[in-house]
């Protein structure tokens, strides 16, 4: 049964990346990993950009320089930055001094965190808009100095998103086949997520992961077999994320070698 469960939300799982943005549910809690800040930047931009052309707000909490890459994809886009800025319909925010404000002893602290993140929503609200979409990346500030007081902020995020019905984009710079990342990083990161965007193109993903088992597992039919049941097994099952992520996400069962020669494998093809 829970197999089947499993597996239907693997393939209910977006066919790409601008499918789980360009609509998102209240509350959906979506997370991005890249290793490119360009392929951040056509993230976020479509995701903001999509909900400003439906005449909803966002708030971006970002570093200085990413600000300065998303709002350029918002210019190309025909967006006057300065402008939706001025009538609070966009709402930019620091998020390094964000993150000071409510980091106590290296925790996030509730009240403080829920105190800054509603005053945002409530002055963008203060302004007429009722439907609000978030990114932020201080998780991203976070992580690498604690996993743990991260997963704890995306936890405070569930909170806030629960709360308020609205929809928050957030971002990881980690490598999708990074050898140590698969060993738990991404499994605890993607639990506290209703999507994961592990890539830009899905379907080289799918290939270059089809390719991988193949090489690693041996005849065609026997590696189709145990990527899907891979897949199946897959622990984080209400994460919604590619078939072919699924699949990767399975490995952590095996040796850290046979994963490994899988992972090494995927990346190969995936950059071919």
């Amino acid at each position: 049964m829970l197999e089947s469960i499993q597996a239907n939300r693997i393939m209910n799982a977006p066919s790409s990346w601008k499918t789980s943005l360009r609509t998102p549910q209240a509350c959906d809690h979506v997370v991005q990993l890249y290793s490119e800040p360009g392929f951040l930047a056509s993230a976020v931009a479509h995701f903001v950009g999509s909900g400003l052309a439906a005449g909803e707000a966002a708030i971006i909490i970002a570093t200085p320089d990413h600000v300065g890459l998303f709002a350029r994809a918002l210019t190309r886009q025909g967006f006057e930055v300065a402008r939706l800025a001025d009538k609070r319909q966009l709402l930019i925010l620091d998020a390094e001094s964000c993150l000071a404000r409510f980091m106590v002893d290296g925790t996030p602290d509730r009240a403080l965190f829920r105190s800054l993140i509603e005053d945002a929503l409530d002055s963008v609200r203060g302004a007429g808009y009722s439907t609000i979409r978030l990114y932020g990346e201080m998780v991203d500030l976070l992580w690498s100095h604690s996993l743990d007081a991260t997963i704890q902020l995306e936890e405070l995020w569930n909170e806030v998103l629960a709360d308020q019905r609205v929809s928050l984009l957030c971002a990881y710079q980690i490598d999708p086949f990074d050898r140590h990342a698969h060993r738990g990083l991404l499994h605890r990161i993607s639990r506290s997520h209703t999507c994961l965007i592990p890539v830009d193109d899905y379907e080289r993903l799918d290939q270059a992961v089809s390719r991988a088992f193949l090489d690693v597992f041996g005849i065609h039919g026997d590696a189709d077999r145990l990527r899907e049941m891979f897949a199946c097994q897959h622990s984080a099952s209400s994460t919604a994320m590619p078939s072919a992520q699924a699949a990767l996400f399975g490995l952590r069962d095996l040796p850290d070698r046979v994963g490994d020669a899988v992972l090494d494998c995927a990346r190969r093809y995936y950059g071919a």
